[in-house]
Order: C-alpha cells, then sequence, then structure tokens
C-alpha cells in the first residue's frame, strides 16, 4: 500500500462519508460506532481516543445490546490489526460488525481475519473520507477500500465476496 501524504492525526480522525455511511446503516442499522471520537461519531453510542474510553477494553456486544456494530478503524500502524482482532472476536460472541477499511490483499489481517468474514465488499469509486467537522480532505487515499463483515451465523467458511457501487 501507498505510503498517504495526509498528516497522521487528521488520517486517525477521517470520518465515513455520511452517503457511505448511510448505505451501510440502511442495511445493518447500527448501534454503536465503535472505532470513533466525540468530533466523528456517526452512531448514537461509541467514542474512541480520549482517557475514558479505548473501545478496545470494552465489550462492544454488550455496548451495542446485541445489534450491528459499524467500525471505521484509525489507520495509523498496528490500529487496523488491534480493531479486526477485536471485531473477530466479538463476532464469535454474537455481534456483528461491519468494518470499512483498505483493500489490501496483501496484508497479514486480510489473511488472517477477513478470510474468516462472511462478507467482503470492495468498494468503487474509492472512499473520499471527510475531516470529523464534515469538510472533505482535498485528495482521496491511494488506495482501494472495502467493507468487511463480521457474522458467524452467516459465516460458513468462505466469505461472500462482491463488489458496491456507492457514489
Amino acid at each position: 500500500m501507498t505510503q498517504s501524504t495526509t498528516p497522521l492525526n487528521e488520517r486517525d480522525n477521517a470520518r465515513t462519508p455520511p452517503s457511505l455511511f448511510k448505505m451501510l446503516d440502511d442495511r445493518f442499522h447500527f448501534a454503536l460506532d465503535a472505532a470513533c471520537s466525540r468530533e466523528n461519531c456517526l452512531c448514537f453510542r461509541g467514542i474512541f481516543g480520549d482517557e475514558d474510553y479505548d473501545a478496545i477494553d470494552h465489550d462492544w456486544f454488550k455496548l451495542s445490546d446485541g445489534q450491528p456494530i459499524y467500525v471505521n478503524p484509525p489507520y495509523s500502524r498496528g490500529n487496523i490489526d488491534r480493531f479486526i482482532k477485536k471485531a473477530y472476536s466479538e463476532s464469535l460472541k454474537g455481534a456483528t460488525v461491519v468494518m470499512l477499511l483498505p483493500s489490501d490483499t496483501s496484508t497479514r489481517y486480510f489473511h488472517n481475519y477477513c478470510m474468516k468474514a462472511s462478507e467482503i465488499i470492495f468498494l468503487q469509486p474509492r472512499v473520499h473520507f471527510n475531516r470529523p467537522d464534515g469538510t472533505s480532505f482535498k485528495t482521496s487515499p491511494k488506495f482501494g477500500s472495502m467493507v468487511v463483515v463480521f457474522k458467524q451465523t452467516d459465516f460458513d467458511g468462505s466469505p461472500v465476496i462482491s463488489s458496491m457501487k456507492w457514489k
């Protein structure tokens, strides 16, 4: 994956575009945004990154009352791995966890976790993320994105793979 030129603090606080989130929320009806900050949260519940709350340390399934969970993790070094491991773990408890991730099939997280997902949806076109205040970044990432759905009740040993136009 090509290195981003967007400063790290901006990358880690990137917000999912409202139109993409709405398409996903219309399908899944999220109760928890498990990787957000106070500034970029897209659901009623969910905060990450302040001294009072670290999403990795909490039971997402309980916090969501068993309802689907949305995760657009910070993309800085190591965070995707931490969050995808947590998402998979929560799915084993019965949670449905929907993640927005870089679509890089050469990564360990893709082979170790995405291939255990019930569904992988490659997005077209590239996702143009927003700042927490909703304004767009000037450029889009140098990588494509995918939505990875962990729902163990729908997993039969291999993910359903598809693509989706979101614009």
